[in-house]
């Protein structure tokens, strides 16, 4: 069965590996198809396409969207977009700059706490990349302060902890708009993960439909049958195609790999035929 991979990212946000890398790993591992979609950036695009025409992996274009949906952080993926969109540009750039004004708060209260870090030399370290949280955690741990970004999270810089500080975000509705201008198409991100119950699921689904998303991820690492048949479910009754991704990060995500999750997750490559369909539809 011919595999894809459509949840990846890498240093051009908060992986740990170069697009090339990437690339490499998913041919080594027999992978047809990945999706590199990083946080808010299309940058890594270039260099994954350049390496899968070498490699034989085909490179869908991505992208990962924060979005509100009441007051929780809602990912949402889109696929298939133009890099050059002037609306992509005009987004990446806000977003950009809302970044950079809530690392340099987040810092600010680190630095109170006496951790020697400044947004000025996260930034010489990590030329070219969209900075947040995964990053500083990164910092935290070559400061001795920290065994582990998990530990950064739980710690200092997770939602409720004393140097959160929270991030603006789109709608969901703007979101599906900014993809479909960029002649894209927006996929619901790891629908299980932000804690919602039945109802709350159930309505951020119906709302993600009625925006004009395409699909939601349903293959995702970790997830159960029993949470994949739910989620199906879902598709099912709000029309939507079913997709997938492992969410690499690297070493940022430990135990999660490239086209296999957590050794149990295999995506077949029908669910990006369909999706590629759903463009034009």
């Amino acid at each position: 069965m011919d595999r894809v991979d459509l949840h990846i990212h890498t240093t051009a946000s908060d992986g740990t590996m170069c697009p090339r890398d990437v690339v490499s790993m998913a041919a080594m591992l027999g992978l047809k198809a990945i999706a590199v979609t990083d946080h808010d950036t299309m940058a890594g695009i270039a260099e994954a396409g350049e390496a899968g025409e070498l490699l034989g992996v085909s490179i869908i274009p991505g992208i990962e969207l924060s979005t509100d949906f009441q007051n929780t952080d809602v990912h949402v993926l889109g696929y298939f977009l133009s890099p050059d969109a002037p609306q992509l540009k005009e987004y990446t750039h806000w977003v950009t700059e809302q970044r950079r004004e809530r690392n340099g708060k987040i810092i600010e209260k680190l630095r109170a706490k006496g951790f020697a870090i400044s947004l000025e030399e996260l930034e010489q370290q990590y030329p070219g990349t969209v900075l947040g949280r995964p990053h500083i955690a990164q910092k935290l741990m070559e400061l001795g302060a920290v065994d582990s970004v998990k530990e950064a999270f739980r710690r200092y810089l997770g939602q409720g902890r004393s140097c959160f500080v929270p991030r603006k975000r789109i709608s969901l509705e703007d979101a599906a708009k900014l993809i479909q201008a960029c002649g894209g198409v927006a996929v619901l991100a790891h629908p299980l993960q932000y804690g919602f119950d039945r109802a709350t699921l159930d309505k951020l689904v119906k709302t993600a439909a009625d925006c004009g998303f395409k699909g939601i991820e349903i293959f995702y690492s970790g997830y159960t049958d029993s949470d994949q048949s739910k989620l199906f479910d879902l598709a099912e009754k709000y029309s939507l195609l079913p997709t997938g991704g492992s969410d690499f990060h690297g070493e940022n995500k430990p135990g999660i790999q490239i086209g296999s999750g957590d050794g149990k997750l295999n995506i077949p490559a029908y669910v990006l035929i369909m999706l590629a369909r759903s463009q034009f539809q």
